[in-house]
């Protein structure tokens, strides 16, 4: 408890996530939508609204309900990254100056869209997707959404494709054109969540030094932290194994930090990752 930021007690929301009580008793937001009835604002979707409709870029948003639209049609799951988390790339992408990204998982391209909109005409984005069906509605979302620079869509498994010994992921971008820093500037991983540990060494291998790489789904409700020795879930396996190396490296390799809740579907959130 902590009585002198006027918090006295908390409880768990449905979700998982806590929710604090103030010494008059009043709850803190988020509300659950049956909890707040028509003070929407309290709760989390209500913000995340009122967040993305007076924060968003209609350079880089205008079209997007229509591409989640088709997306919703071809039946594919709702798991696009939340307008918050896609303008947030969109601007560190832009603050990097970043010409060269990286994505591994592609879905309806909501979120390539994104990174897209921060790069020069003659930018460079690469995004990896397992699903020729998936990869298909991207690709149509890129032609309706004038997409620019236009993506190159990877179809296949992500790890078979940046391991191919003769494929296009073989060297960082820019090594035989002899860059003098070749690599990606940012990549952004949301794809299988078991082989997250094996992304985070292929994107620190293709990533340039002073490059960021940034996860998203990686808390996981909170599960990513259970104690050593208790049964991990599959999908939260390679994110501790990332979170151990980082641990172990101490700062000689890379610097981290990471951002628990985002959106409203969960408690989770994403990890940032800094290449020294």
């Amino acid at each position: 408890m902590v009585e002198g930021r006027g918090v006295t007690s908390y409880t768990y929301n449905k979700d998982g996530s806590v929710a604090h009580k103030t010494t008059d008793g009043r709850l803190i937001v988020p509300l659950t939508k049956e909890e707040a009835g028509d003070q929407v604002w309290l709760t989390r979707a209500g913000t995340e609204a009122y967040l993305a409709r007076k924060l968003a870029n209609p350079e880089c948003t205008t079209g997007l309900d229509a591409a989640q639209a088709r997306a919703d049609e071809a039946g594919m799951p709702a798991i696009a990254v939340p307008e918050t988390l896609g303008q947030m790339l969109t601007i560190l992408a832009k603050s990097m100056r970043a010409q060269r990204v990286l994505e591994i998982g592609t879905l309806a391209g909501i979120s390539t869209h994104y990174l897209a909109c921060a790069l020069p005409a003659d930018g460079q984005i690469d995004t990896i997707e397992a699903s020729p069906e998936h990869a298909k509605i991207a690709q149509a979302n890129f032609l309706a959404l004038d997409t620019c620079p236009f993506p190159t869509t990877h179809v296949g498994q992500a790890l078979k494709l940046l391991r191919d010994p003769n494929g296009v992921f073989k060297d960082p971008p820019g090594t035989i054109e002899g860059l003098p820093e070749p690599g990606y500037d940012l990549a952004f991983v949301d794809a299988n969540k078991d082989e997250y540990f094996e992304y985070f060494t292929e994107c620190l291998r293709l990533v340039r030094k002073g490059g960021v790489i940034v996860f998203d789904n990686a808390i996981r409700n909170g599960r990513i932290a259970v104690p050593d020795g208790t049964k991990i879930d599959s999908d939260c396996v390679g994110l501790r194994k990332m979170y151990d190396w980082i641990e172990k490296d101490a700062g000689k390799t890379v610097i981290a930090s990471a951002i628990q809740t985002v959106g409203d579907k969960s408690w989770d959130g994403f990890a940032i990752v800094y290449k020294l």
